[in-house]
């Protein structure tokens, strides 16, 4: 089993290389400043509670990542793929599977 300090760590990385793939999006003019603060609202908002160990926010969190997961690989798959949308699928397809595994950590860290 992965240890707490090892799993937050993860979890952390894969947020903030996510925040930076959008961002990445932004300077390259490809979205706008305000889809960006739309898009960042709810993920900073699941990363403050994530990280104070509330399991229904893990829940929760799953559920909205599919909403993210569902427009991303309709960047992806349905037009001509940049490779920042499939950076992107990628980390969300990896936070995804990480937040699954957050509450089995969380009782193991009690």
């Amino acid at each position: 089993m992965i240890s707490s300090t090892k799993y937050i760590y993860i979890t952390n990385s894969i947020f903030i290389a996510l925040f930076l793939t959008k961002l990445l999006n932004v300077i390259l003019e490809r979205i706008d400043l305000i889809m960006f603060l739309f898009w960042l609202l709810p993920l900073i908002i699941f990363y403050v509670f994530v990280n104070k160990f509330l399991i229904r926010a893990y829940q929760w969190l799953c559920f909205l990542l599919i909403i993210y997961f569902l427009f991303s690989s309709l960047r992806v798959f349905g037009t001509t793929p940049f490779w920042l949308d499939v950076l992107e699928l990628l980390l969300l397809i990896s936070l995804f599977i990480n937040i699954m595994f957050g509450p089995k950590v969380i009782n193991n860290m009690q």
